[in-house]
């Protein structure tokens, strides 16, 4: 049964996931400010394996604001960016909610880069944990916390 649904702008990329994320988070650092083309992206995790895509994803790769590399991909016709692949966390993928087809059933629970933070941004109410750098260590953490719910 398909829990979660979404696509790029145009339509010619879709994707579906059964599960909840298992995170929830608002990313304020610079890279994800120039790629998403906003002041601050957020994005669902999920294991790789369990989001299925259909159409053709383009992929931009760079060094992002952690020093780890970061795989952005994208609809090659309408520029919509889907997903981002970190190498830090292999095997997970971060959908950003602006691509679901209903994107307020989802609210950041996490926030990092927390000192590059717009001063409009107040996640006041649902941020549990705030980061001045990428928090790989706790996010990590609160990644295989939620694990168990995938069994």
């Amino acid at each position: 049964m398909i829990k979660h649904q979404g696509g790029c702008f145009c339509g010619n990329i879709k994707f579906s996931t059964e599960y909840d994320p298992m995170l929830v988070m608002a990313c304020h650092c610079k890279t994800c400010d120039k790629m998403l083309g906003v002041g601050t992206g957020v994005t669902a995790i999920f294991g790789e394996e369990e989001v299925s895509f259909e159409g053709e994803l383009k992929r931009y790769s760079l060094r992002g604001s952690s020093g780890n590399q970061l795989h952005y991909e994208f609809c090659g016709n309408c520029g919509n960016n889907i997903v981002t692949k970190p190498d830090l966390i292999a095997g997970m993928v971060y959908i950003h909610v602006g691509s679901f087809d209903n994107p307020l059933a989802f609210t950041p629970k996490v926030e990092i880069w927390n000192k590059t933070k717009p001063v409009w941004f107040n996640g006041e109410g649902c941020i549990v944990e705030s980061f001045e750098d990428n928090g790989s260590l706790e996010r990590i953490q609160m990644l295989m916390e939620n694990l168990d719910q995938r069994q």
